[in-house]
Formats: structure tokens, C-alpha cells, sequence
């Protein structure tokens, strides 16, 4: 349960992109989230605009961790089952076009690690923290919670803005009502460009089949806090319309969240990879966060990536 709400947090995020991302063959997946978080975050992290930015590590949706209704697929299949999210949040849409214009350099690092990653933006308004009882905001590895992120494929007898309104003004509100929820958060993406061309045998694209139109970020104290809110109130006034609205569901369990731009601010994981800001933390070497070290190690690049100052 949650004893304070930070929802407010999110409040300057206007706008998302929001990336999911499948690991390249012949490296392991402890080789992925090496690299993605101590090497290839880091460079991301360092690009103008952003506002937020987390990778999440997730596991395979394999089912077991969302119930099941006559009506919906919980069968993912194996060309959609990816192994992390990328989440950048920006202030203004102009902000997002900046941090893309100089995002070219990310490219030639993706073939590292990557054997697809997939664009999802929201527009304006679509991104919507409900609640949010973490106390933490700049996680740095694996949390003592259980997170799901719950992918929704718009069912077709239904158009986008009856879809969206379902989610955003009667799924979402009434989840969040919830006293056994720590976090509820939810995009509402508009359609992929599938125009984008791979970047060195990283695919861009997805089928239509594939793709999905909505996310929630839902996070709970434990599991036996999860089966209660399953068993709520809250959740089953939503049940019967569910059927109506969503084709597909699937819960993707995370398993690490890091964070390397929080408040237009880059993170010590930013500046200095995940594995080694949990060293300076563990070790409490105060030092290594002085201003001179911070701009050593940056080499002159702007802490604050809004206002260009340390």
C-alpha cells in the first residue's frame, strides 16, 4: 500500500518515446543489460532534451501474471516478446525533436545489442501518471516491488478515441482507486513509423499485427498485495467492458529499472554507467559527486541538459 502519492513528479512530462527493444542473438542476456546499462545509457543520457529517462529490464510475457477473460489473447508470441524498454519523457514536443535530431549517434551502438527496436510517441496528454507510491524515483537496478508492464492491442470493433476514453477515463481511474496498487501509469501511443529504415541490421519496423496502442506501468508491494488487488472492487467493475476494448493483453514482469535523466538532470548512473554509481553509493565515496570530479568525469558536458549549467 501505498503511504504518499509522487504522481506529481511526472507532471512536466509532457511527451514520450517510448522504445521497446528485442536483445541480439549470440550475446546473453546478462551480456544486454551490461552493456545497455553501463555503456549504451550513458551516451543516451548525455543528448539534449530530455527530461526523464529509464530502461527497463523486463522478462518474457509468459503468462501467470494477469488474469484471464473469455474474449481477450494472452498467448504473445515470439516475434513480440522483447527484453527491455527504453522510456524518454520530454517537456515540449520541441524538446523531443531536439533530443531526436541528435539521437543519430545512438544508432551505431544499437547493433550491439539490438536486433530490433520499435518507436512507440505519445502525443500531448497521452502519457498520464495516476498514482505513484514509490518513494524512490531514480532506481538504479533491481526494486524490492513487483512491476508489470501491461501491453493492450485496441480490439477492432471499437475506434481510437472510444479506446483511449475507455483507458484513460473509466480502466485507469478505477484501478487507481486501488489502496493495494503502489503504481499505475499509462501511455496511449500513436501509430508506429514503420518507414524508419533498420540502422545496421537493427530493425525499425512492425507489423500492424504486432503492434500494440496502449501500455500501463503497474507496480504493487508484493505479490499477495497483487492477488488482492485482483480480487478487488476497483479491478472487477472493469471486467465486463474489458472484452470490448482490448483484442490483446500481455504482462511483461520487470526485473531491474535504472535511471539516467531525472528532472532535465543527469543521474550519477548517467554520468558514470549503473554498475558504478551502485559502487560510489555502496562504498559512500562522497568524493566522487564533488562538482570538480562531476566535471572531470563529464568532460565539460552540461549536467543540467535544460538550463546548460552544472
Amino acid at each position: 500500500m501505498k503511504s504518499y502519492d509522487y504522481s506529481k513528479r511526472d507532471e512536466n512530462a509532457k511527451v514520450v518515446f517510448y522504445v521497446p527493444l528485442w536483445k541480439r542473438d549470440g550475446i546473453t542476456l546478462d551480456t544486454f543489460d551490461d552493456y545497455w546499462s553501463n555503456v549504451h545509457g550513458p551516451v543516451c543520457s548525455r543528448l539534449p532534451g530530455q527530461h526523464q529517462y529509464w530502461q527497463f529490464h523486463v522478462a518474457h510475457s509468459d503468462g501467470g501474471m494477469w488474469p484471464t477473460l473469455d474474449g481477450i489473447s494472452y498467448n504473445t508470441q515470439e516475434a513480440e516478446q522483447f527484453d527491455g524498454i527504453a522510456e524518454l519523457s520530454f517537456r515540449s514536443d520541441d524538446d523531443r525533436k531536439t533530443w531526436f535530431q541528435a539521437a543519430g549517434m545512438l544508432m551505431d551502438d544499437e547493433h550491439n545489442i539490438f536486433s530490433k527496436a520499435i518507436g512507440y510517441n505519445t502525443a500531448t496528454g497521452n502519457s498520464i501518471t495516476y498514482v505513484d507510491g514509490i518513494e524512490n524515483p531514480i532506481p538504479n537496478g533491481a526494486q524490492d516491488l513487483i512491476k508489470l508492464f501491461v501491453t493492450f492491442k485496441q480490439s477492432s470493433s471499437v475506434g481510437v478515441v472510444d479506446f483511449r476514453n475507455f483507458l484513460s477515463k473509466k480502466f485507469a481511474p478505477a484501478l487507481a482507486k486501488s489502496d493495494y496498487l503502489l503504481k499505475l501509469k499509462l501511455h496511449m501511443f500513436e501509430e508506429v513509423d514503420n518507414t524508419r529504415p533498420p540502422a545496421a541490421g537493427v530493425a525499425h519496423a512492425q507489423p500492424e499485427s504486432e503492434q500494440f496502442q496502449a501500455i500501463i506501468e503497474i507496480a504493487f508491494k508484493n505479490r499477495f498485495f497483487m492477488e488482492r488487488f485482483f480480487a478487488s472492487n476497483e479491478y472487477n467493475e472493469t471486467i465486463a467492458d474489458q472484452p470490448k476494448y482490448f483484442k490483446q493483453i500481455s504482462a511483461f514482469p520487470q526485473r531491474t529499472a535504472f535511471t539516467f535523466v531525472q528532472d532535465d538532470e543527469i543521474t550519477l548512473a548517467g554520468m558514470r554507467g549503473s554498475k558504478v554509481a551502485d559502487l560510489i553509493l555502496n562504498i559512500g565515496a562522497t568524493n566522487q559527486v564533488r562538482e570538480d570530479i562531476i566535471a572531470l568525469m563529464m568532460n565539460n558536458t552540461p549536467f543540467n541538459l535544460k538550463t546548460k549549467k552544472y
